[in-house]
């Protein structure tokens, strides 16, 4: 969710008319992708609006207290939060950092940590309450609205997994250029529509997250639109142990005909399962899942080599640098 935004057909970032079928929609959902004939990005179609999108985010979206997973899988989680904070201070040490669509505020608890001034901003209000009352962090409740800051503000701006959840990615990519020092580090991190996992299992594929992902990014997409708001990527890493790997997991499943993403819901907490008990509702599924889970681990552990070589990770990690004047 994000800034609004007027067009309804055509492609929302160059507003060119003609576009492509990519994939049709499958099952109740009339959800498509669609690829602008010009600058090649894949959208959903139909487009909903801000308003309609509220219908996909309830509660269990976040969980109670915004926690998705078990302890388990929530410690995993914060070990890859903090990985994340040591990739941004090879970057830049230190300084100041806006964090869009920060959820909890752990990675900006361990930035601020570690000497950084931090700010974020957030649309679940239980996240929003647990960051600023639990962690003291400096988080709204807002949508990004890059005229509430000053140009060359910031030192780092952080996009991670939010850039695809976002309408108006012309107004979000400028706005950040612009609040961002020269030599300041845009983070991003998207799924990736020109990866191995997508091309193979299509319709399957565990981080096609439909209507909610309004966008779907390659690498090329990315490098030439942040060039034109004066970003040069820096890297891009295709090596996403926390996401890769389970992708291939879910998204083989998938593919097998049981329930779409059924082992991902066994993971999550009580209040974030949209099937609250997948044992008693799809027996045989659950059984399944669980035993294909170590089945699949190793080989999906060892994709993340080749993807990384041939550059066709599921997600992928993009930093880039604002250009000195």
């Amino acid at each position: 969710m994000g800034q609004e935004q007027d067009c309804r057909n055509g492609c929302p970032a160059c507003q060119a008319e003609e576009t492509e079928l990519v994939w049709p929609a499958r099952g109740p959902q009339p959800f498509h992708l669609e690829r602008c004939r010009r600058c090649q990005l894949v959208f959903t179609m139909p487009r909903l609006n801000a308003g309609e999108m509220l219908a996909y985010y309830d509660d269990r979206y976040y969980g109670k207290n915004n926690v998705r997973f078990g302890p388990v899988f929530e410690r995993l989680v914060s070990w890859c939060r903090r990985r994340r904070a040591d990739k941004i201070c090879q970057f830049v040490p230190r300084g100041r950092v806006l964090d869009i669509g920060c959820g909890r505020g752990h990675i900006l608890a361990t930035l601020r940590d570690r000497g950084w001034t931090v700010q974020g901003v957030e649309l679940n209000e239980p996240a929003v309450r647990h960051a600023r009352d639990v962690l003291g962090l400096d988080v709204r409740v807002e949508s990004f609205d890059a005229a509430r800051f000053p140009n060359d503000h910031f030192d780092v701006v952080i996009l991670w997994h939010v850039l695809e959840h976002l309408t108006d990615i012309n107004a979000v990519l400028s706005g950040c250029a612009r609040i961002l020092r020269p030599g300041g580090l845009l983070a991003v991190s998207v799924p990736n529509i020109d990866s191995w996992q997508a091309t193979l299992t299509r319709n399957h594929w565990f981080h096609l997250d439909l209507p909610r992902h309004y966008y779907h990014f390659s690498e090329r997409w990315l490098r030439n639109d942040l060039a034109k708001h004066g970003l040069g990527v820096s890297e891009v890493n295709h090596f996403a142990f926390e996401q890769n790997p389970y992708g291939w997991i879910q998204s083989i499943l998938n593919c097998c005909g049981l329930p779409r993403n059924l082992l991902y819901e066994m993971l999550k907490s009580a209040s974030a399962k949209t099937i609250s008990r997948p044992f008693l509702e799809f027996p045989l599924s659950w059984f399944s899942s669980l035993a294909g889970f170590p089945l699949l681990l190793a080989p999906a552990i060892f994709m993340l080599i080749p993807e990384s070589i041939f550059r066709r990770g599921a997600t992928i990690d993009l930093f880039a640098i604002k250009e000195r004047s």
